[in-house]
């Protein structure tokens, strides 16, 4: 037509060519009449074209309010121009066939055919419906207004529907409140149809439907914690793809935009293609690898698009020297390069990681596994690699590594995917072990014969003819199906995760050894001062009173020197006030430091008034790592003050010794195994004891800057239980 126009209110907004036969129109007029359709009763018949049966190179009178006046132009309906077309390009009426292409191949591809298939049709289809008569509703043709309200009011069951239920069902189905929706969605259509609601009634079906799905999915997100890969996922795509709009409106405040930062509408496209990608995903097979990465690839587009259609218009308006546009347009060039190159690999690891779940990439499983499973020395760190990190790279959704004890007992190392009640607790290992390293297809028969009828896949774990136990796994996506070469992968984890199961439990009975020889040191510490303290004083004692009272002065200081270094030792091998908790363990512990170093060393104890009481052996050892933190400080820091300060709360201990001493030039000497090497076993003992309490270590200190050491420990469950 020429123009464009406002729709409420009949405002001129954009005049893309004049007539040739008559006088111009102007933004801001206002239309009044249109050959022979006034905009009233376009305004009050939704089936009425403001412009009906308007043929190219007619001309037609056109009324316009045009401030007080009432002005009657002859225009002319000009032919195709440039300037509209880019216009009408620059829109999102193609996002349309997106959507409408998105449900076909959902319809034809996407398995099985459950109310979620259903309701994604249902979604694509009627959001492709309400953007391509929302393009057309303007005109007012071909039923396109009346069209759009009911497609609006239809969204708004199945939008909500849908997003109850995708990426999973977030709960049963209220059904009576779905029947409802549906009913009163379908009665407001019919009544679209025959325009008995207000004009604008349907906005508020618009804002249900949008505003709803974004709380369901944040439900999703919030109390379904397995579904919030996928819900995060689908926030994020639709956040990429109002990013580039958001900021060209934004920026367009400030600076004219040029025409091609209409680009930024291609950033839609992300929101069918995440609902596709979503459902879909798990039946790529072997193509889902590529897939995502041409979801990270389409991400970094969007992030990059963003920057250089924000970066390029304000420059360009900013700079006015020769030739600017020249030099700008080349730097963002160089800057994209720069970026890609840089970033885009550090960004697709991120959204394999955090969005797509892929822990590690496929082509560097093995390596990966090989050079971290070395350093796994306890049951913890196994399970987490098995677990968290390469099976879910290889897709794998069910799995159990069980530990094989005693000829037929059967103990759970970790159970993921599966029903701990389909795991039987006694197995005789010859069911299993002739089905090792095979895959079992799904209905084959075979398993009706195992009693994990679940798995598609097993492997023996045995370590010089010795059987440990087995690794099953069940499910893959898309299809359960295992090929020969992933077989070969998989059976090479298994052989070095059977070789680092021997190793974590060596490790444990090390660990188990080497607690039981410190609890017995610290038992034979409380009988040697319990000897001394009840043997050899109560002896000195009975020895200084048969002596002649009129014995010499220098008897009297020797027995007096010696009875006191023993006290002195007692109170080392077993502090007395450690039975009435460790603060005032701590107190005296002060007091005899202090005593000890005189005015030379100031010892300084900053703790808070408390109460709270722990296990004994914590307590023990806690004091024990303060005990020699501040042993050390004295011997080698050369320092003026140690001051010992932290909190002792019910749920958690925080201890730090620090001295402004002569610190340390190399920091790389304080790691255990070089502290064992030095011989360095005072050092060496704080990490034991705080390794068997569970307590977190740390030593830090430069040269000439004094040392702090810190140890904080938690008395939670677990670490309750590793003292008893």
């Amino acid at each position: 037509m020429g123009f464009d126009f406002n729709p409420s209110n009949g405002e001129i907004i954009d005049v893309f060519v004049q007539s040739a036969s008559g006088a111009p129109l102007y933004r801001g007029d206002r239309l009044v009449q249109i050959g022979s359709v006034t905009f009233d009763s376009y305004r009050a018949d939704s089936r009425q074209p403001l412009f009906d049966g308007m043929g190219r190179d007619r001309i037609l009178p056109v009324t316009v309010q045009r401030g007080d006046q009432r002005v009657t132009i002859r225009w002319e309906i000009p032919p195709p121009n440039l300037q509209e077309i880019l216009d009408r390009l620059v829109n999102v009426w193609w996002l349309s066939y997106i959507f409408w292409l998105t449900g076909v191949a959902t319809a034809l591809l996407v398995r099985p055919h459950d109310s979620r298939w259903l309701l994604l049709i249902a979604f694509c289809f009627l959001t492709a419906i309400w953007l391509i008569t929302g393009s057309l509703s303007t005109w007012q043709i071909l039923e396109s207004t009346i069209l759009l309200r009911i497609a609006i009011w239809l969204c708004v069951p199945v939008y909500l529907h849908l997003h109850w239920v995708f990426p999973r069902p977030l709960a049963k189905s209220p059904r009576l409140i779905l029947w409802v929706l549906y009913l009163t969605a379908l009665g407001l259509a019919v009544a679209e149809w025959f325009q008995i609601p207000p004009r604008t009634a349907y906005f508020f079906g618009f804002i249900l439907a949008g505003v709803g799905s974004v709380v369901l999915l944040s439900l999703h997100f919030i109390l379904r914690p397995t579904q919030r890969r996928e819900a995060g996922l689908l926030v994020i795509a639709i956040g990429l793809a109002i990013l580039p709009l958001l900021t060209a409106v934004i920026t367009r405040l400030s600076v004219a935009y040029p025409l091609w930062s209409g680009g930024g509408l291609l950033a839609l496209l992300i929101i069918p293609g995440a609902y596709f990608y979503i459902i879909y995903r798990r039946q790529l097979g072997g193509l889902e690898m590529r897939a995502n990465r041409l979801v990270s690839a389409y991400m970094f587009i969007l992030l990059i698009g963003t920057i250089f259609v924000v970066l390029v218009p304000l420059a360009d308006a900013w700079l006015s020297f020769p030739n600017a546009s020249t030099y700008v347009g080349v730097s963002a060039v160089l800057l994209v390069l720069l970026l890609t190159l840089v970033g885009f690999p550090r960004f697709e690891r991120f959204v394999d990681r955090r969005l797509l779940g892929i822990a590690m990439p496929p082509t560097q499983i093995l390596e990966a596994y090989s050079s971290r499973i070395v350093t796994s020395l306890d049951l913890s760190s196994v399970i987490h690699l098995l677990r968290d990190e390469i099976l879910p790279s290889f897709l794998v959704r069910q799995s159990a590594l069980l530990g094989y004890e005693n000829g037929k007992r059967i103990s759970p190392l970790y159970v993921t995917g599966v029903d701990g009640t389909y795991l039987p607790e006694e197995i005789d290992a010859s069911t299993l072990l002739p089905y090792s390293g095979k895959y079992l297809p799904p209905f084959s028969g075979v398993d009706e014969k195992l009693p994990f009828q679940w798995i598609r896949l097993l492997f023996s774990l045995e370590v010089n003819n010795e059987l440990l136990g087995f690794w099953l796994l069940g499910r893959r996506d898309p299809d359960d199906y295992y090929a020969q070469a992933e077989i070969s992968v998989l059976q090479t984890i298994a052989n070095q995760t059977a070789i680092a199961l021997v190793n974590a439990a060596q490790a444990e009975r090390l660990r188990t050894l080497y607690q039981a020889n410190i609890d017995r040191h610290e038992e034979e510490r409380i009988k040697l001062a319990r000897g001394l303290h009840d043997e050899i004083l109560n002896r000195l004692y009975v020895l200084s009173m048969n002596v002649d009272r009129h014995a010499s002065p220098s008897f009297q200081d020797h027995y007096q020197t010696v009875t006191d270094r023993l006290r002195e030792i007692i109170s080392d091998l077993r502090p007395a006030m450690l039975s009435y908790g460790l603060r005032p363990a701590l107190e005296e512990l002060t007091d005899e430091l202090s005593e000890r170093a005189g005015d030379d060393v100031m010892i300084v104890l900053d703790l808070p008034p408390s109460d709270a009481r722990y296990e004994p052996k914590a307590e023990e050892y806690l004091y024990r790592i303060v005990q020699q933190a501040c042993e050390n400080a004295l011997r080698h820091s050369h320092s003026s003050t140690i001051r010992i300060h932290g909190i002792l709360d019910p749920g958690q201990v925080s201890l730090t010794v620090e001295d402004n001493g002569i610190g340390f030039a190399d920091m790389e000497q304080l790691k255990f195994d070089r502290l064992l090497a030095n011989r360095h076993f005072g050092l060496a003992g704080m990490h034991e004891r705080s390794a068997i309490i569970g307590a977190e270590l740390r030593i830090d200190g430069t040269l000439g800057g004094g040392t702090q050491v810190s140890v904080v420990w938690c008395p939670d469950e677990i670490n309750r239980t590793s003292l008893t």
